[in-house]
């Protein structure tokens, strides 16, 4: 009977065409637009137009200095115009236009072509990295001055970080988390309409217990949240390039958290949430707010202080910081991600605790 009702509720899913697309399509779409957005489709160079004077030996070394940094994608242009043209229709970041009898020393420095009303965060770098190439190639330094002072190391007790890190290794995360507990309104949803069917009746009739009943109605969920986790990072590590700087055994348990977390979830919603209409409206706008809050849209890093103290106040945040861990730190086990794991199977215990506590077979 319980494997029946397990079966039945398998293929129940596999013909609800809206549930697959919101569960495994829609995670998909969002980890390709927000990993292409935070990689700014340049590996985070940003685009700037250059015009010189190619036989001025300061233009040149201008871009000379330019080209060797690597800080920025380059883009020969062909007149002042062009360059100012381009900044203003968004088709580069800036524009920089050095012309034949540029000469800092003289008062005649070069024209920074860039919409100062670009956010800070922006314009700032680009403004500050540009100020400091050409300076350093108008005015080289004197000996021993390109000799560096500072050297980056990270301190005893922390996991060296993966080299080249890309914004795929928060975005395919991130979205997991966040659709991964949209799981959660399709098992409220999917208690609700059997209810509405008046076969979780019929269920009741059955010669078996009904806590064993209520198992295995949510088995079927719990295995499709797995396929579901195990989807979006095998695509994540296949096509977008994702790599697992931990314990990949970690990384699989706190899946597997995450997962029991959403299924205890659709429990609360099962026992809270009312009709079908009322659900689906309240569920997913809490759901999103979660997400938000927990860093699977924005990262917790770049978050206001009160807001980022937030995001721990729901699974997400917990559950994020722990990929962030496992994905990005050299070496991190499951010791590293104990506080967050220990987290995410609190918030399940709760979750399941008061699901129980208001769910009502007969209703």
């Amino acid at each position: 009977m319980l494997a029946a009702t397990i079966q039945k509720d398998l293929q129940l899913l596999a013909r609800d065409r809206g549930a697959l697309i919101s569960l495994f399509l829609l995670p998909v779409v969002f980890i390709a637009v927000f990993g292409a957005f935070f990689s700014d489709d340049g590996g985070g160079r940003r685009r700037v137009l250059v015009v010189w004077a190619a036989d001025a030996p300061r233009p040149a070394a201008v871009v000379a200095a330019l080209e060797a940094s690597q800080l920025f994608e380059l883009r020969p242009a062909t007149s002042a115009d062009e360059v100012r043209a381009a900044v203003a229709a968004e088709r580069a970041h800036a524009g920089l236009i050095l012309a034949a009898d540029f000469d800092p020393a003289a008062g005649r420095p070069a024209e920074l072509a860039i919409d100062e009303a670009l956010a800070p965060p922006v314009r700032l770098p680009i403004l500050g990295a540009l100020t400091a190439l050409v300076h350093r190639a108008v005015f080289p330094p004197p000996a021993g001055a390109d000799r560096p002072v500072l050297v980056p190391r990270t301190p005893p007790g922390v996991q060296r970080v993966l080299r080249d890190v890309d914004a795929f290794q928060l975005s395919v995360p991130g979205n997991a988390v966040l659709f991964g507990f949209f799981l959660a309104l399709t098992v409220g949803l999917a208690f609700a309409e059997e209810r509405r069917w008046g076969t979780w009746r019929r269920l009741l009739a059955a010669p078996v217990g009904r806590w064993r009943l209520l198992v295995a109605k949510l088995v079927p969920y719990v295995l499709v949240g797995f396929v579901q986790f195990g989807f979006l990072f095998g695509l994540g590590i296949a096509v977008f390039g994702m790599r697992i700087g931990g314990s990949v055994v970690a990384l699989v348990v706190l899946a597997a958290a995450v997962v029991l977390c959403a299924v205890a979830l659709g429990l609360v919603f099962a026992a809270t949430g009312g009709s079908e209409k009322r659900m689906g409206s309240i569920g997913s706008v809490s759901l999103l707010i979660m997400g938000r809050i927990g860093g699977a849209m924005v990262p917790r890093a770049i978050m206001p202080p009160a807001l980022k103290a937030a995001g721990l106040l729901v699974p997400h945040g917990w559950a994020l910081d722990g990929y962030f861990t496992l994905l990005v730190r050299d070496g991190a086990g499951l010791a590293d991600i104990g506080p967050q794991l220990g987290a995410v199977l609190a918030f399940a215990a709760a979750f399941l605790a008061l699901g129980v506590w208001r769910f009502r077979f007969e209703r």
